[in-house]
């Protein structure tokens, strides 16, 4: 486990942002922009690049994305993200670039898509986003987002914000503060409900209950054995409250040589589904591209 210095980081929005180091740029009529520079702490449970890594990038991007479409005094749940991972990930400290844009909305909801490539130009993944419209605008709003097109009235005065040190980043458990418990055919990642990865409405972030699935399959997809995840697809049926410890339990559905496809459930304290991922993987899939 990790101890972290809880004075010297985001108390607010902006948590799962500043512990990726990730920027965004956005706008009412140009697509959604992210930024995330590599390192090598973008590595799972076997020590290998690990495509958990991009899964606040991509919530954030394509969130970003369908919520500048919404209804007056509305605003976004996201109901399922889909990934296809193309190419490794760098681990040399180039900086990664996400796009994403909506290509489908209406009163109801939006259908976003984007990609994830790295300074050469690379394709690393390609995403989607689906989200439902809900009436009520948090009260809070993420850090940066000035932009008048999330708020319903005229934009106040955005207060200064103080700068934080670079969080420790070692590796995704390490950053998660996570463990992984195998446990009667199953492995559980377990985590602490820490606030600071909520989001504005003050549950889990959807990108690090994202990365939490893929790296609680990841046990099952070991790099000694020439595995690497290839798909995920995630629903999200229910906020996760962070009042206590969190818990990822995955399970494999097919455990073939070349083809292995696992389930990813979490729960709510009442045992509830929260979300359910099911996360694919290829001998070789996106370790040799």
């Amino acid at each position: 486990m990790t101890t972290r210095n809880t004075n010297s980081r985001p108390s607010g929005p902006g948590g799962s942002e500043w512990l990726f180091g990730i920027g965004m740029t956005f706008g009412q009529d140009t697509p959604a922009h992210g930024t995330m520079r590599s390192g090598p702490w973008m590595t799972g449970p076997d020590g290998a690049p690990n495509a958990a890594a991009l899964g606040v990038l991509i919530d954030d991007t394509l969130t970003l994305a369908a919520v500048l479409r919404r209804p007056a005094s509305h605003w976004l749940v996201t109901t399922e993200v889909s990934i296809d991972h193309v190419a490794p990930l760098p681990l040399d400290g180039r900086t990664l670039t996400s796009r994403g844009e909506v290509v489908s909305a209406d009163s109801g909801g939006a259908l976003a898509t984007g990609t994830i490539q790295d300074e050469s130009g690379q394709a690393l993944a390609l995403m989607s986003l689906r989200s439902r419209y809900v009436p009520g605008v948090p009260e809070q709003q993420p850090p940066g987002m000035t932009d008048p097109a999330l708020a319903d009235g005229p934009p106040a005065e955005e207060p200064a914000r103080p700068e934080y040190p670079e969080p420790e980043r070692k590796s995704l458990l390490s950053m998660l503060d996570a463990s992984l418990e195998p446990e009667d055919g199953q492995v559980k990642l377990r985590m602490p409900g820490d606030p600071f990865l909520g989001n504005l409405r003050g549950t889990l972030h959807g990108g690090i209950a994202l990365c939490a699935s893929q790296l609680a399959a990841s046990y099952w997809l070991p790099a000694e054995e020439g595995m690497s995840i290839a798909s995920t697809r995630i629903t999200y049926l229910r906020g996760l409250e962070l009042s206590g410890p969190v818990e990822f339990t995955a399970r494999p559905v097919h455990h073939g040589r070349t083809f292995r496809l696992i389930e990813v459930t979490s729960r709510t304290a009442s045992g509830k589904p929260a979300t359910i991922a099911t996360v694919s993987g290829y001998a070789g899939s996106a370790r040799e591209s």
